[in-house]
């Protein structure tokens, strides 16, 4: 399949933390609103709401979907020489439950995936050297995608600190 040629559906999933301060809750149902925008304009034609927690264990996790999602998008980062980081992070934490240290994913408070064909296209958020890809711009690519085209990820302008 070229990056013209689109066939299937475009499946997007919205990935979003368990418990979400009042901002990012805000967000959220303007993502889920978003979506449904772009479904009613053809770019989309299903998205789905997941909720995910904050963070699972790196060994013996019990949200085994949250960790197959994560593997999965570490897979597509790595096919692709992107980075998930910062925004997904392995971080020594404590548990709550036992005091012990040990090794934890975090996930970041909102994620989009967009599936074509099936497959896993593209990630939100994630960097490719010095260019940060957003979920907003995830969002925007998807608007700007030809109902037959694949998602363009090309990275815009990098984002830099102000002095």
């Amino acid at each position: 399949m070229t990056s013209t040629e689109r066939s299937g559906g475009r499946r997007v999933v919205l990935t979003v933390r368990e418990t979400l301060p009042s901002p990012a809750a805000r967000q959220r149902d303007r993502l889920r609103e978003r979506l449904r925008e772009l479904g009613t304009d053809g770019q989309v034609d299903e998205f789905e709401v997941i909720d995910c927690p904050k963070r699972i264990r790196c060994e013996r996790p019990v949200d085994r979907e949250a960790r197959d999602r994560y593997d999965e998008y570490s897979r597509w980062a790595r096919d692709r020489g992107v980075s998930l980081r910062p925004s997904f992070d392995v971080r020594e934490c404590y548990a709550m439950d036992s005091g012990e240290k040990g090794d934890w994913v975090v996930f970041p408070a909102i994620t989009v995936a967009v599936y074509e064909t099936g497959g896993l296209a593209a990630v939100y958020p994630h960097a490719d050297g010095d260019d940060y890809r957003s979920v907003a711009d995830g969002l925007a690519a998807l608007a700007e995608a030809d109902t037959s085209g694949s998602v363009d990820d090309t990275a815009s302008a990098p984002i830099t600190t102000a002095d």
